[in-house]
């Protein structure tokens, strides 16, 4: 599945073709997975890209500088004892993202969708102002983890991996739903 193959209707979108060069990296199965999704829910929208973003509320400080820097141009690395740390800061955010109709568990964190909803106001957010933040984040924190020590790692990948299934199910929701109303 990886490298993934970039979508031919897209050439000549050039903040585009920047962050699929940007997210496209071999960090396994289910992140090129959500990476090719990601680009389904783009081709979705057209290729466009907006003014108004996802909320800024509780995101990763990375992000801000990333974006100050003109994205794809600044290289972010979470520092191997920062990874915990800015995995609270991404789940804090995403938590944050979440529709209304979206429940949480006592920890606070989502709980499995059984059906969705469709109310995808505080998702539906496409271009370089949308998913491409959260995807920029899940690329970060899953490249740390290889700077991860031994003790910590196997917590922090599963934790990782968690983040993307729950991203990915979102994702795909909201794909199911814009694809209803064309």
């Amino acid at each position: 599945m990886y490298p993934l193959r970039f979508p031919q209707d897209a050439k000549g979108i050039q903040w585009f073709e920047n962050a699929f060069e940007f997210l496209n990296i071999n960090l396994g199965g289910p992140y090129t997975a959500f990476v090719n999704r990601w680009s389904d829910l783009e081709q979705i929208n057209g290729w466009k890209t907006r003014n108004s973003g996802l909320s800024k509320t509780n995101h990763p400080g990375e992000l801000t500088t990333w974006i100050q820097y003109g994205r794809n141009k600044k290289k972010i690395v979470i520092a191997p004892g920062q990874v915990g740390k800015f995995a609270e800061e991404f789940w804090s955010w995403w938590i944050h993202l979440q529709p209304e109709w979206r429940k949480k568990g006592k920890d606070g964190l989502p709980l499995p969708v059984q059906e969705f909803e469709d109310n995808w106001k505080s998702l539906d957010h496409y271009g370089t102002n949308g998913w491409l933040s959260i995807l920029a984040c899940l690329r970060w924190w899953g490249e740390s983890l290889s700077l991860t020590e031994d003790s910590e790692k196997k917590e922090r990948v599963a934790d990782w991996v968690s983040a993307i299934e729950d991203v990915s199910k979102m994702l795909e929701g909201l794909i199911s739903y814009k694809q209803k109303l064309t």
